[in-house]
């Protein structure tokens, strides 16, 4: 053997040598011990503690075509893996469509959370409450401002609904109604009575801006 295949042969023991030796060590080393005891679940006073917690977080999230979907702001941020849940405090949500100014709804409490679609999928549920404030505004002035108590939000479809009494500013008036269903991308409004209370609208130009 000439001092070339020696200096190979001798590369090779001591690549298989250094081969070996990790793959004994990272035994020794993830192998678990025989009768080692198992991890207690977590004691009573941190059972109901967040899995992620953020404060003045913001998460911006973005269509397929790089624009953008919307853009959630909150004090405080709470998620729950175990429950999917996600807890806000005093949040405020933006929701872009291309061509309009964006609708932007608040709130003092509100969470996140999937809901499970007929087709097999899911989608995000926002549900909002205390002072839930909707609204969007245009340069020109025209405005729409929705107040209610609580709100569900579906911000895939940008479609917004409640069945609390709800109050609807505009720039030539007001209206109340018992509920209402929006289509946010379309700006269709659909507002609900009952026989004892009507939808009602006031009509007093440049009052509430």
């Amino acid at each position: 053997m000439n001092p070339r295949e020696g200096e190979r042969g001798q590369r090779w023991l001591g690549w298989i040598t250094t081969t070996l030796a990790i793959i004994v060590g990272a035994y020794v080393l993830f192998e678990p011990e025989t009768g080692s005891e198992v991890v207690d679940a977590l004691p009573p006073e941190l059972a109901d503690e967040p899995d992620l917690y953020m404060e003045d977080a913001t998460i911006t999230q973005y269509q397929d075509d790089g624009t953008l979907k919307y853009q959630l702001v909150s004090a405080e941020i709470r998620h729950f893996e175990a429950d999917q849940l996600t807890r806000l405090l005093t949040p405020s949500l933006k929701l872009y469509s291309p061509g309009k100014p964006p609708w932007i709804v608040s709130a003092a409490h509100g969470y996140i959370r999937k809901r499970a679609l007929p087709s097999g999928g899911s989608e995000e549920v926002v549900f909002l409450r205390e002072d839930v404030v909707l609204e969007q505004r245009y340069e020109d002035g025209q405005h729409l401002k929705v107040r209610c108590s609580s709100m569900y939000l579906y911000p895939d479809r940008q479609y917004a609904e409640t069945d609390q009494d709800v109050m609807i500013d505009t720039e030539v008036g007001r209206t109340q109604a018992i509920g209402m269903q929006g289509d946010l991308q379309r700006g269709l409004l659909n507002l609900f009575s009952k026989s004892d209370q009507q939808v009602h609208t006031i009509v007093l130009p440049k009052q509430f801006k």
